[in-house]
């Protein structure tokens, strides 16, 4: 693995990408404004990208020229595709610990931009149980409350 600076037109999307990333641009734009381009896109020596199509994408429409990329050569197409697929799904598997989230979304300000209220009200929705209790969400951007049926041994253990 190396990382380079390149021109963003350079990079090649996967033409096969089965994710739909539109919605979720004008967020990795909001991200890349308040705190900077931090993740590099990986892409392979064809400068195919393997990870980051929402960040060419935003980059693309912030105007950016010149990016970051980790260039990994060498990969079998199977393993490009494994790579793209599991890099993905394996972000999905990943669940909140909704306690720390809530303290660390306190000590953050987003300024207007909130990208939490559909993140919570699906947490909250999803949250189904042997012996369910009403569980209260309160999102500390715009103040919606979401409530939801949820085992609350989850959050005694």
């Amino acid at each position: 693995m190396e990382l380079f600076q390149i021109p963003l037109d350079q990079l090649k999307p996967y033409p096969n990408n089965p994710r739909y990333i539109d919605d979720a641009i004008d967020a990795v734009v909001e991200s890349i404004d308040q705190v900077g381009y931090i993740t590099p896109i990986i892409v392979d020596e064809n400068l195919q990208i393997l990870a980051g199509h929402s960040r060419w994408k935003s980059l693309h429409q912030i105007g950016e020229e010149i990016i970051d990329v980790i260039l990994v050569p060498g990969l079998t197409e199977e393993q490009k595709r494994k790579f793209r697929l599991l890099d993905n799904k394996t972000a999905e598997i990943a669940t909140w610990d909704l306690d720390k989230l809530q303290k660390e979304l306190d000590m953050v300000d987003f300024g207007d931009f909130d990208f939490w209220s559909k993140e919570l009200e699906q947490m909250a929705d999803s949250l189904v149980a042997d012996k369910p209790k009403e569980k209260v969400i309160i999102c500390p951007r715009c103040g919606k409350v979401v409530s939801g049926m949820v085992n609350m041994d989850y959050y005694d253990n």
